[in-house]
């Protein structure tokens, strides 16, 4: 079967940090040119790959001279299809075969999509996705997922490597950002999967990142606390104690 070749670009993911560089619409940094500052400065830092979401910037990405030849790009579309308040219920990254399809025409290497199983606009299934990738697009695909059962589900369709990036963005596993990664949810799968089992979600030191490879992660991505200033801005303002000294200015 197709998904069982040996991806070159999977394999060259192995033991490295994979550098997500997204903005979300509003947010000064949501432009192309900056989404490729991001990237080319997370390469400098030692980055193996990146996730990228939406054609204009993979494109700008790719088409880029100074972005290392054949470098992998992890390719995704969020649907804005899909109203912020259903994201919980709905699946909305890179949903259907079409948004798959225009992400590799722009550059990607590996196909991400929502592999939890939840509803689809075209009312196709995961195995369908990944199926059609395989055949028609010639890419492995990347199976996000939020569970143990969802992972082994997206395994046994034929997804090249899962991710653990939906923990906490599910209806049933709906949890507040300080919780962090999911490192129990990538243990349970590294020991049951013979793909590569990636975390994603929630990384925010470095420690989580030794932990994650010790309990066996094949990659680690890392993306707002590299590339998201105003979320990193957050949390240091978050920081800063109610109740404080305070200096009485002359």
């Amino acid at each position: 079967m197709v998904h069982e070749r040996k991806w070159e670009c999977i394999s060259r993911l192995e033991g490295g940090l994979i550098a997500s560089c997204q903005a979300s619409t509003g947010e000064p940094l949501c432009h192309p040119g900056h989404i490729l500052a991001m990237s080319l400065s997370a390469v400098a830092g030692g980055a193996v790959a990146l996730r990228l979401e939406g054609t204009d910037n993979i494109k700008a990405v790719r088409d880029s001279m100074k972005l290392p030849p054949d470098f992998p790009i992890v390719g995704l579309i969020k649907s804005t299809l899909i109203a912020a308040e259903d994201r919980l219920k709905k699946a909305y990254i890179t949903s259907t075969f079409e948004e798959a399809k225009s992400i590799v025409e722009a550059g990607a290497d590996i196909v991400a999509l929502d592999a939890t199983g939840r509803e689809r606009p075209d009312g196709s299934s995961v195995a369908a996705m990944i199926e059609r990738i395989h055949d028609e697009l010639k890419r492995p695909v990347w199976a996000d997922v939020a569970t143990f059962s969802e992972g082994i589900a997206a395994a046994k369709a034929g997804a090249d490597i899962v991710s653990t990036t939906l923990f906490g963005y599910t209806e049933e596993t709906k949890s507040p950002l300080e919780q962090g990664p999911a490192l129990d949810l990538l243990k349970n799968l590294c020991d049951q999967l013979e793909i590569p089992v990636i975390l994603e979600g929630r990384v925010w030191h470095p420690y989580e990142v030794t932990e994650a490879f010790e309990q066996g992660a094949y990659a680690v991505v890392v993306g707002s606390a590299i590339t998201r200033p105003t979320l990193i801005a957050e949390r240091f303002v978050k920081a800063i104690p109610l109740r404080r000294p305070k200096k009485t200015l002359a």
